[in-house]
């Protein structure tokens, strides 16, 4: 046995583990004074344009009991309305919200592009899938949710034979005055998803679409309603509020279409100017965290982090086949998308 070999090893083992202890230690001593410093603030307010109030109203309780003295104040809309609300408060010089959430990562570039918000890398990012994690290469903003676009229907209307299987099949003349989804120029993620219909199939999916007398409501989640009521028997929309539906005993069942389902990362931000920058940052930290990932998995929506397991009743998404359009595609084709929206279903 080489005895200077072994030692040498053991020595670097031991270097390494002081090393980490040490940058633990550093990392714990950090989120202390930031805490600290939260603390002092008390509050952080949330304009989020996702979930819904419930579960961020269930998110600031939560952020809340680990971090004691500091209260959020979440006001959950769609996503456009809170850009422009965000946009309104910029322009007056009062900043009312600490972090911005929204379903449009246009939105975040846009506010990047004027400087308008705060550099801060959370820790607890490390610990997220590594697809979600460096959304923005220079750190300005954050992976806080992923939400998924998909094919609904109502089980008692349509039976699973002859619901929709592929994102086509919504132009089917059968489902005349049947369909149901949301507006791009309210829900980012109904934007999202005009970008990518337009980018598989052209504007004429939306022509053909139209031609079927849609009802078309604001959020995403609004065909989740109307499906339930059984105004609408098929939609696009959101599986997670689907699987919470279907969970209170709704008829409702979700289909992920053959060719792939929307992928659409929604970040967070810290805004510049705003009132509690520090309980800012921790809320950041806060939805980067195990926690937060746990009460979206309780809540049928998709965990952020490899630590958290998948909701039960939904698909883990190493299970889906997923697609997403690019940030660029979506800053370029979603603005003249809600133009030609306007002008096809004249709303």
């Amino acid at each position: 046995m080489n005895v200077e070999k072994v030692t040498g090893s053991l020595i670097a083992a031991l270097l390494l583990a002081a090393i980490g202890a040490s940058g633990a230690l550093a990392q714990a001593d950090q989120d202390k004074q930031l805490y600290e410093a939260a603390k002092k603030e008390g509050q952080v307010s949330w304009y989020s344009g996702i979930l819904t109030q419930q579960i961020c109203d269930e998110v600031g309780q939560a952020f809340t009991a680990k971090y004691p003295g500091i209260q959020v104040s979440a006001i959950k809309t769609t996503s456009q309305v809170a850009f422009q609300r965000l946009l309104q408060d910029l322009k007056a010089g009062a900043v009312q919200s600490d972090v911005f959430t929204s379903t449009d990562i246009g939105h975040l570039i846009y506010l990047k592009s004027k400087g308008e918000l705060v550099h801060f890398v959370p820790p607890a990012e490390k610990g997220m899938v590594k697809a979600l994690q460096n959304v923005d290469p220079d750190g300005d903003f954050h992976t806080s949710w992923v939400g998924l676009a998909a094919l609904l229907y109502n089980t008692k209307k349509v039976s699973a034979a002859e619901a929709p299987k592929d994102w086509p099949d919504l132009t089917d003349p059968k489902w005349k005055d049947q369909i149901a989804f949301g507006s791009p120029n309210y829900s980012g993620m109904v934007g999202v998803w005009t970008v990518a219909m337009e980018d598989r199939y052209g504007w004429d999916y939306f022509k053909k679409l139209n031609q079927l007398d849609p009802l078309i409501g604001r959020s995403i989640d609004d065909a989740v309603t109307v499906l339930n009521s059984g105004e609408r028997e098929v939609a696009m929309g959101n599986p997670a509020s689907a699987l919470r539906s279907a969970a209170k005993g709704n008829p409702i069942a979700v289909n992920y279409p053959t060719s792939g389902t929307l992928m659409v990362i929604s970040p967070s931000a810290v805004i510049k100017g705003s009132k509690h920058p520090n309980a800012a940052k921790l809320f950041m930290e806060f939805l980067a965290d195990k926690e937060y990932s746990q009460i979206l998995a309780k809540n049928l929506e998709q965990p952020l982090r490899a630590d958290v397991p998948p909701p039960a009743g939904a698909k883990s998404l190493a299970d889906i086949k997923l697609f997403a359009p690019t940030p660029q595609q979506i800053v370029k084709q979603l603005p003249p998308n809600k133009e030609k929206w306007r002008d096809t279903f004249g709303m």
